[in-house]
C-alpha cells in the first residue's frame, strides 16, 4: 500500500522537536514492505498546498496523521491543537478517499474522545511499529480488525478499542534523518533525538509515559545499537547536538552507564544532551561519564524539594538525593535545567517553600557561566487513566461527565494562592535561574534567537539562553515572570470554569 505519514505539530518554537515515533512507525512500515512518504508540516507556510502537493503526487491509500499533543498544557492560556488539527483532516478527505489513520503520543491520551473529535477512520494507541503495519495488513485484504491490538474504530456506533500491547524495543534506529528534514530544527536548537529503551518503572502520580502511553514494563535497547545509530546520524546528517528522550534517561542506571560507555569508546565526538534526569543516580563519577561521552547540559525533573511532596508525587527518591545531586552537579560546567510542579496534592505555603528556599541556596550560579535555569510549572494537568485523575475526581476538581479533551487542572486546596504566587515572586526577585513554565510569552523568542544565529554565533540549545534574558529583563525591571493578581484569577477562573467549586484560601 501506499501511505502518507504527516507530523502534525505546527510548533515552530524552542519546543518543535523531530517525530521520533512517527520515524519509528515510517521505518517499520516500510519495512513491512509499503511505499512510504512522510510530510512534515511543523515549518510549512502554507499547510493546505503541502497537503496537496504530497496527496496528488503520492496517491496514498492510507494517510496517517502523527499527533504530538493535544494541547499547550497551560493553565494560564489554554490553547487545544485539535482544531487545527481538524481542518489538516478536513484538507485530506476533500484530496482524498484514503484511509485516515490517527497516532502518536496526544492520540493515547484519550483516544475515544480524540476519534470522534476528528472523525478518522481508525487510532492507534501507544506504540505503532507493530500495529500500524499490521493494520495496513488488514486494510489491504479486508480482513478483521478485532485482534490487532492498539487499534480503536467506532464499530456499531460505539467506540472500541483492541488492548495495546507493549512490544520489545528492538526496531533499532528511527532512521529520522532519512524522513525528516532536519535543518530547520537545528535552526531552532533542537536536537536529534535518540531513545534507549522504553517503558517507565516509575510511580509519579501525574505521569502519562507510565500509565498511558509506554508501560511500566522496561524495554531496552542493546547499548551498541544505540551508538551505532548515533555513529550513523553523526557522519550522515551532521547534527550539532543528539538529545536522549527517554522519559527516565538514567533508570535503570547500569543500563544508562553501559550506553555511555559506549559512547565515550567511539573514536568520534559529539555533543549531548538529555531530558527526564532523575535526582537519584546523581553522583560525581556519573557526571564525570556524562562529561567524557561529550554531555553539556541535560534536565532534572525532582518536581519539588519538599520530603512530603515528593512522597505525594511518587517520585522514587528523597530530598537527600537532590541535595547530593545539586552538590555534585556545582562542581561541574555542565548547563542544567531543573523542572519544579507546584501545587499537587497535599503541596501548601510551607512545603512550597521548601522547594525555593532549595532553588535560592542550592541553585544560584550568577558568578560565572554556565548558569542553571529553574521552571515553576503552577498547576498539575490532569489526565485520565492517571492516579492524579482520581485523586482531582474525589476532590470534585471535575466531574465524571467533563471533556478530558479540555485541559482540567489540580491545584492543592491547601495552598492560600495569593500568598504562593507572591512568594515565587519574592524568590525569582533574587534568583535569575527561575521562570515560569505557565508562560509561553519566550517561546517565540527562540525563533528571534535562530534569525540573529544566522549572523551573529550563539550557543545551542536555546533554553541554555534563558538565564541570560531572565537577568536582563530583571536589571531593566520588566519581568517575563507573571503578575500576582493576573496571574491568581487567571488560576481561580480556570477551575471555576471546569465545575470546581471548593474555597480557595
Amino acid at each position: 500500500m501506499r501511505v502518507l505519514l504527516v507530523n502534525s505539530n505546527l510548533k515552530g518554537d524552542v519546543l518543535a522537536a523531530p517525530p521520533i515515533g512517527l520515524c519509528y512507525v515510517a521505518t517499520a512500515t516500510e519495512n513491512a514492505g509499503h511505499e512510504v512518504k512522510l510530510l512534515d508540516l511543523c515549518f510549512q507556510r502554507d499547510i493546505p498546498q503541502a497537503l496537496k502537493r504530497s496527496i496528488e503526487g503520492f496517491g496514498p491509500d492510507v494517510v496517517g496523521i502523527s499527533i504530538r499533543n493535544i494541547d499547550n498544557c497551560n493553565m494560564l492560556h489554554p490553547r487545544s491543537y485539535l482544531p487545527e488539527i481538524l481542518e489538516i483532516i478536513k484538507r485530506v478527505r476533500e484530496l482524498t478517499d484514503a484511509h485516515v489513520v490517527l497516532g502518536g503520543s496526544g492520540a493515547s491520551l484519550y483516544p475515544k474522545g480524540v476519534l470522534e473529535y476528528l472523525g478518522a477512520d481508525y487510532i492507534v494507541v501507544s506504540e505503532g511499529e507493530q500495529a500500524f503495519p499490521l493494520l495496513l495488513d488488514g486494510l489491504a485484504q479486508r480482513k478483521s480488525l478485532d485482534k490487532i491490538p492498539g487499534i480503536g474504530m467506532i464499530r456499531n456506533g460505539e467506540f472500541a478499542l483492541n488492548p495495546p500491547s507493549a512490544i520489545p524495543f528492538r526496531q533499532g534506529s528511527a532512521c529520522v534523518g532519512k524522513w525528516v528534514d532536519l535543518r530547520p530544527y537545528q535552526r531552532m536548537g533542537s536536537s536529534y533525538n535518540i531513545q534507549t529503551r522504553r517503558g517507565c518503572r516509575q510511580k509519579c502520580i501525574y505521569c502519562t509515559y507510565n500509565q498511558l502511553l509506554e508501560g511500566r514494563s522496561l524495554r531496552l535497547r542493546d547499548p551498541v545499537d544505540v551508538v551505532d545509530e548515533i555513529e550513523e546520524a553523526l557522519f550522515k546528517y551532521r547534527p550539532e547536538s543528539f538529545e536522549f528522550v527517554d522519559s527516565v534517561f538514567n533508570d535503570p542506571l547500569d543500563h544508562c552507564v553501559e550506553v555511555l560507555e559506549e559512547i565515550a569508546s567511539r573514536p568520534w565526538k559529539a555533543q549531548f544532551t538529555a531530558m527526564g534526569v532523575s535526582p537519584r543516580g546523581i553522583t560525581k563519577d556519573f557526571l564525570k561519564l556524562l562529561q567524557r561521552a561529550g554531555f553539556s547540559s541535560f534536565w532534572v525533573t525532582p518536581e519539588s524539594a519538599s520530603e512530603s511532596m515528593i512522597r505525594n508525587y511518587r517520585k522514587g527518591f528523597a530530598r537527600d538525593d537532590i541535595e547530593k545531586a545539586a552538590e555534585a552537579i556545582r562542581t561541574t560546567n555542565f548547563t542544567v535545567l531543573w523542572d519544579f510542579l507546584i501545587g499537587g496534592p497535599g503541596e501548601t505555603n510551607a512545603t512550597l517553600q521548601e522547594t525555593l528556599d532549595f532553588i535560592v541556596t542550592s541553585l544560584v550560579r550568577d558568578t560565572r557561566p554556565p548558569y542553571y535555569t529553574v521552571n515553576l510549572f503552577l498547576g498539575l494537568r490532569a489526565y485520565p487513566g492517571t492516579t492524579l485523575w482520581e485523586s482531582a475526581l474525589q476532590e470534585c476538581f471535575f466531574s465524571e461527565q467533563s471533556d478530558p479533551l479540555r485541559q482540567l487542572w489540580y491545584l492543592s486546596p491547601s495552598l492560600d494562592l495569593p500568598r504562593a504566587v507572591e512568594q515565587m515572586l519574592e524568590a525569582a526577585r533574587v534568583c535569575p535561574e527561575i521562570i515560569s513554565g505557565i508562560d509561553e510569552k519566550y517561546l517565540p523568542l527562540s525563533g528571534i534567537a535562530s534569525f540573529v544565529g544566522r549572523f551573529v554565533r550563539i550557543p545551542k540549545l536555546y533554553w541554555r539562553l534563558m538565564y541570560a534574558g531572565n537577568k536582563l529583563v530583571r536589571k531593566t525591571a520588566i519581568r517575563l515572570f507573571f503578575d500576582r493578581d493576573k496571574v491568581v484569577n487567571g488560576l481561580s477562573d480556570q477551575l471555576r470554569s471546569q465545575g470546581y467549586m471548593g474555597n480557595r484560601r
